[in-house]
């Protein structure tokens, strides 16, 4: 987190844009390292998510639209840092994101990718992994595109691959939980498996579904939970 700080409060971005930017986690915690920003908007093509995301946020400078990230409504060269959190193992066309990503990149600026990572986790931090493949799975029964977490060499291999920049920082950034977690937390995770079943409901394998939601229930309740870690790549 210190690194990420530093980046943030040593280039001053005044304009900043998250794609996809989901409940907005990632603009909280660029908003918690720096003040320096002018505007920071993020974009979402689901409703629900840039709703909830505006009631979030009090300050003025935060604001949120509905947009398709291949499909900008920004002009060319409009933001000094374009962020992507959580959303590579999203995307269908990778390259095709990449291309309007730089487009509206002023000259000069930087992409900042943000992934959670398979590899390098503890046993608790494998809680994340399951819950996030699990659900993967679900989606994809139900044609969304959602494929599973990547290691670290997978997702720079990915930007290599299908952005015109250069990668050129690239570290780990852990949130470790310090201590156990509450029974109510607990309890809260694996009502998020229910949650994810709901999908599939109908589904002619649900019961299947049901006993792999089960075996991540147990496996939480003996291990617990933390988050796993995110992988920081810079893009120049």
């Amino acid at each position: 987190m210190i690194k990420l700080k530093g980046l943030l409060n040593y280039y001053k971005f005044k304009r900043i844009l998250d794609v996809g930017t989901g409940n907005g986690n990632f603009i909280k915690i660029i908003a918690s390292l720096t003040d320096e920003f002018e505007e920071i908007i993020g974009i979402d093509e689901m409703e629900v998510a840039v709703s909830t995301s505006s009631k979030n946020f009090e300050d003025d400078r935060i604001s949120f639209q509905l947009m398709n990230g291949y499909k900008m409504n920004f002009e060319d060269d409009s933001f000094d840092m374009v962020c992507l959190s959580n959303t590579l193992h999203h995307l269908e066309d990778v390259n095709g994101l990449f291309k309007e990503m730089e487009r509206v990149l002023k000259p000069g600026g930087i992409i900042l990718i943000n992934e959670m990572i398979a590899n390098g986790l503890d046993k608790r931090q494998k809680a994340h992994l399951k819950i996030h493949h699990f659900a993967a799975l679900i989606d994809r029964t139900c044609g969304d595109v959602h494929h599973e977490t990547m290691i670290a060499t997978e997702v720079l291999k990915l930007l290599e691959d299908n952005s015109g920049l250069k990668i050129t920082d690239a570290w780990n950034l852990r949130f470790e939980r310090p201590a156990d977690n509450s029974k109510e937390e607990i309890e809260w995770l694996c009502a998020t498996i229910d949650r994810i079943l709901v999908k599939v409901e109908n589904h002619e394998n649900f019961d299947d579904f049901v006993k792999q939601g089960n075996k991540i229930k147990k496996y939480i309740k003996k291990t617990g939970f933390d988050s796993a870690t995110q992988l920081v790549v810079v893009l120049s």
